[in-house]
């Protein structure tokens, strides 16, 4: 096991480190290690060269992961007529299956930037690219030219939740662009055979066969790896019963089918013409690992799938070569392999609790004496990998399923057993006999329908997740006491490990004193999401939603903030304005946690919710008063202060209701220390008798296009009434405090989080 842990501690430090070097160290590296690798094979085997051999294996990581970290990053930039948001001329092959979120499709591009006519093929990029009310709907493997309003990538940075730069890396992701209406958008080829249009022809089948979107989304998610249409609510019951490893196609469903094929190649081979020439055992050995090929390939290949072909391979040619090979080998090659087929693999959470859930499994299945029952058995490795994956899966996904045991005790053979292999064979048929795959599809679809209200009455019991942002140090000592959880030793000494790291994990979270308020200004994108805790209240103003976001910011950047913070509950929510995705929003947050009261800057009918419309009003809670103000044209802003100290945060007030709040309100009613710049950024507020008026200390600028320049001109007014500007944009979240002292900026998530690659240029 010491190539591949080494391996992939180089890679780890390359994905971290700086890039911004000459390569040819990184080449000098490559070829050193591999001249002694091929030494140390054929010369010596003795074991104490082991040191040497992986610290070879690191420099080895090192420089892979560097060049392609340093590539990554070289087409990441723009030309000059590229930069900022300007429009530009692509031309590309569409890769991968598009998805659709309501009215935009997304897909991804291998694209260049045509000029003259030509494009440039040693310089294509993988681009984003998001089309709304897109007239035709390109396909996988299609050529287009499309008239784009592109951007350099730039993902939000809070304290808690998916890094999203951090996915578009794993993804290969350059630039985001938005498709524009014109006629120059056009297709320019048709698509040639080849996998992704299989898998696109499988999706549409799918799609014409089931009319239950969310049942068609989780057959074609197990069918082709195609996730995009997966609803929210979907997400949220798989996370909460944790059963989302059997959303994507695992390992397990990989090795199933390859196991059916084995069998079936072996009853078969009697009656085929190879039976002369090669052995049963071979022939069923390569049929089951072409089928478990294709089925990867299929599936998008995966993480999760690259493993299992590269252990089944490896199995296969133990067993043909007659060899005996250990468990950990297998493991460990299996790791390289992936690692060399893809160093950015460790971005993917996938990565994660693939190799540790099949090295849990293995742990279990050499370690100690084997139980007595079959059924014990099953029990005691289900306990061992929900344990081992406990601290991983409270940093991927902000919380961990206290049903999860239960549920997958019947989750994994239904849907292993029966809905899998009946999705399966309908892909089978979607390609070979296309008219004959409807019966087989709506027998999948039958079965999520008797599936899923079990799982949405598992997923919405009080005590279903348990959710926790805990802090590094805490996943730090987490995983070693899991896995010593999972040692054959004495029952004290397994307790105490679990004793250590408890604690730790059941602390509150820092509780803000009497008279202070502690505050986040979340980085939402193009939204702006503030969530402020006194030491017993929780209020959030705005949800973190903007155009054709349909909740999908409160979901990802609230909730986990939240999480971060300990609190359930959200004794009221401030909404400046009322838009259809601020409701969606609110919705969400109502889904997943109590929100007591909302207050609106507008009316809002035809919810169960406690709703009432924004006001001039005031009340106080742990020495802490807020104030929320309403204008004319139904905005709502609010004001926070301790003592003579405060915050205002301005919401979506344009000029004209600035003025008229400041002809209502006399100067020093409005005047804050810190002020959350309305609209964020845009031109139509922060007027110049606005900014006089405020006698901010600190503007904070969140939401808007952060590329605008019309964004960049409304900060210079604020920097030209000297007063400094904090742009969320580029710092990330920031949180701040505000007592009888006065107020403190604690940080901000680009400082907080080290700058790995994939944020080091943004």
């Amino acid at each position: 096991m010491v190539a591949g842990l080494s391996l992939l501690a180089g890679v780890l430090l390359g994905l971290a480190a700086a890039s911004d070097v000459d390569p040819w160290w990184a080449w000098c590296a490559l070829a050193s290690a591999g001249l002694v690798v091929v030494i140390h094979i054929h010369v010596t085997t003795a074991r104490r060269s082991w040191p040497l051999f992986a610290g070879v294996m690191l420099a080895f990581g090192l420089a892979l992961a560097t060049l392609a970290v340093g590539r990554w990053q070289k087409l990441q930039w723009l030309p000059d007529e590229g930069r900022g948001e300007s429009r530009l001329l692509l031309e590309g092959v569409v890769r991968g299956v598009p998805g659709r979120d309501g009215a935009e499709l997304r897909f991804d591009a291998d694209a260049g930037i045509v000029a003259g006519g030509l494009v440039a093929k040693q310089d294509l990029r993988r681009v984003r690219l998001h089309w709304r009310d897109a007239p035709v709907a390109p396909r996988a493997g299609e050529r287009w030219r499309w008239l784009v309003r592109v951007s350099h990538a730039s993902h939000p940075l809070n304290f808690a939740g998916v890094d999203m730069a951090r996915v578009a890396m794993r993804d290969r992701i350059h630039l985001d662009a938005q498709v524009m209406t014109a006629t120059l958008t056009s297709r320019q080829e048709l698509a040639p055979a080849s996998i992704d249009t299989l898998r696109a022809r499988v999706a549409l089948r799918v799609a014409d066969h089931v009319a239950d979107p969310e049942a068609a989304a989780l057959i074609t998610a197990l069918a082709v790896g195609v996730t995009a249409g997966m609803s929210a609510d979907q997400w949220r019951v798989f996370n909460a019963t944790g059963t989302t490893h059997l959303v994507a196609i695992s390992g397990m469903h990989v090795t199933l089918f390859a196991t059916l094929m084995f069998f079936v190649s072996r009853r078969l081979w009697r009656r085929l013409p190879v039976a002369p020439r090669i052995t049963r055992e071979p022939f069923a050995l390569l049929m089951g690992l072409v089928s478990a090929g294709g089925y990867s390939l299929l599936a998008g290949f995966s993480v999760p799938t690259q493993r299992t072909l590269l252990m089944l391979t490896l199995f296969a040619l133990t067993r043909v070569s007659a060899r005996h090979v250990g468990a950990g080998q297998i493991w460990s090659l299996a790791l390289v392999g992936v690692l060399l087929f893809d160093v950015f693999a460790p971005l993917d959470a996938g990565f994660w609790l693939s190799f540790i859930a099949v090295g849990v499994i293995l742990l279990h299945a050499t370690s100690g004496i084997r139980a007595a029952s079959a059924v014990y058995q099953w029990l005691g490795l289900q306990w061992a990998v929900t344990l081992a994956l406990v601290p991983l899966t409270f940093l991927v996904f902000g919380g961990v399923s206290l049903v999860g045991l239960a549920v997958n005790l019947v989750a994994i053979p239904v849907i292993s057993f029966v809905l899998v292999p009946l999705v399966l064979a309908g892909a089978v048929c979607a390609l070979a006999w296309p008219l004959a795959c409807g019966t087989l599809f709506s027998w999948a679809a039958t079965l999520h329908d008797w599936l899923w209200p079990a799982l949405v009455w598992a997923a919405d019991l009080d005590f279903a997740a348990w959710r926790r942002q805990p802090s590094v140090a805490w996943l730090a000592l987490a995983l070693p006491a899991s896995l010593l959880l999972l040692l054959r030793w004495p029952w004290a000494l397994r307790l105490g490990g679990l004793a250590m790291v408890l604690p730790l994990a059941f602390s509150p979270a820092t509780l803000a004193p009497s008279g202070e308020v502690r505050m986040r200004v979340l980085d939402a994108g193009r939204g702006s999401a503030v969530l402020l805790r006194t030491r017993n209240y929780a209020l959030l103003f705005d949800t973190g939603d903007a155009w054709n976001t349909r909740g999908s910011r409160a979901a990802r950047v609230v909730l986990p903030a939240m999480d971060a913070w300990g609190l359930g509950r959200i004794d009221r929510l401030v909404l400046p304005q009322l838009d259809e995705d601020r409701a969606q929003g609110v919705a969400l947050l109502a889904h997943g946690r109590e929100v007591a009261e909302v207050l609106v800057g507008g009316h809002w009918q035809g919810t169960t919710l406690p709703v009432r419309a924004c006001r001039d009003e005031s009340w106080t809670r742990d020495g802490v008063r807020f104030e929320s103000f309403a204008t004319g044209r139904h905005d709502c802003a609010l004001r926070v202060s301790v003592n003579r100290r405060s915050i205002f945060l301005a919401g979506d007030l344009d000029s004209g209701s600035e003025h008229r709040l400041l002809a209502r309100w006399p100067s020093n009613a409005l005047a804050s220390d810190v002020v959350l710049i309305s609209r964020g950024g845009s031109s139509r507020g922060s007027s110049r008798q606005w900014i006089e008026n405020s006698r901010a200390k600190l503007a904070i600028a969140a939401g808007g296009h952060a590329g605008a320049a019309s964004r960049a001109r409304t900060l210079e007014r604020w920097r030209d009434a000297d007063i400094p500007v904090l742009d969320v944009h580029h710092e990330g979240d920031v949180e701040i405090s505000l007592g009888m002292q006065g107020f403190a900026v604690l940080g901000t998530a680009r400082s907080a989080r080290y700058p790995f690659a994939w944020r080091r240029r943004e």
